[in-house]
């Protein structure tokens, strides 16, 4: 008997608590959409240069960047939005067909990375140009971009938590009860707010592998012909928020 009121006690105490820490709640997922025009560009350049000589390889792509940047001046492009990247230099060696052997010394590869930010959108296609012209023989990346993301993205957000609130006191509403604070908050990724036309960075594995078969060395060729169209769009913002409020009776 003793032990049967034991076991009904100690089932009271944990049937007890338990509907103490259990509290009325309403989950919801907020969302919130904002489409934006991009108001810059962002280029990712290399400039790349192989000779036998690594001096000749290294002067040689100096010279080319250098023209690269007087080409990015010329457009009243600021020091503010030209940086150059990396400068990486690699030795280039034969292949395993090549007749003097594999992995023998051939000469030296210079990769040199620009980034370059563009504000005024209609001479897109004319920069391209303009920086091919000047050595530019590698488009990394271009990148669509509106130099006021973060504040229009924190917009987005506020807009997201007043949503979630506007759904949890409507399901509350019909049910008779209001929404208290929130005890949970979760925030879901957003979608990303920037275009690429893609990247790369060509051949070789970055172990000073990249010369060709035929023994060799290779520089890109330019993919982009002279007259590149561009369809800037909008660039949308997305948010989600999950809230958990509490119910009150």
């Amino acid at each position: 008997m003793k032990l049967l009121f034991a076991v009904l006690f100690c089932g009271l105490i944990v049937t007890t608590t338990f509907s103490q820490t259990v509290r009325s709640s309403v989950s919801v997922v907020g969302e919130a959409k904002m489409s934006i025009s991009p108001d810059q560009v962002v280029f990712t350049f290399e400039v790349v240069t192989a000779d036998k000589d690594l001096a000749v390889a290294k002067r040689t792509n100096d010279t080319r960047s250098a023209k690269t940047l007087t080409a990015a001046k010329v457009f009243q492009i600021g020091a503010q939005d030209i940086q150059t990247d990396s400068l990486t230099i690699s030795p280039q060696y034969t292949g395993s067909k090549d007749p003097r052997g594999e992995h023998v010394l051939i000469g030296y590869e210079v990769i040199k990375r620009i980034f370059i930010t563009l504000k005024e959108l209609d001479k897109i296609d004319t920069f391209l140009s303009k920086a091919i012209e000047a050595g530019v023989n590698r488009v990394v990346a271009i990148s669509i971009e509106n130099s006021q993301m973060q504040k229009f993205q924190e917009e987005v957000r506020a807009m997201a938590v007043k949503n979630a609130q506007s759904k949890a006191r409507t399901y509350a509403q019909q049910l008779g009860q209001t929404v208290g604070r929130a005890y949970v908050i979760r925030e879901d990724g957003a979608d990303s707010p920037s275009f690429d036309t893609g990247s790369g960075s060509g051949s070789g594995d970055g172990n000073g592998m990249g010369a060709s078969e035929n023994g060799n060395i290779d520089t890109p060729t330019n993919p982009f012909v002279r007259q590149v169209t561009f369809a800037l769009g909008q660039i949308e913002i997305e948010e989600k928020v999950y809230v958990i409020f509490e119910l009150i009776r």
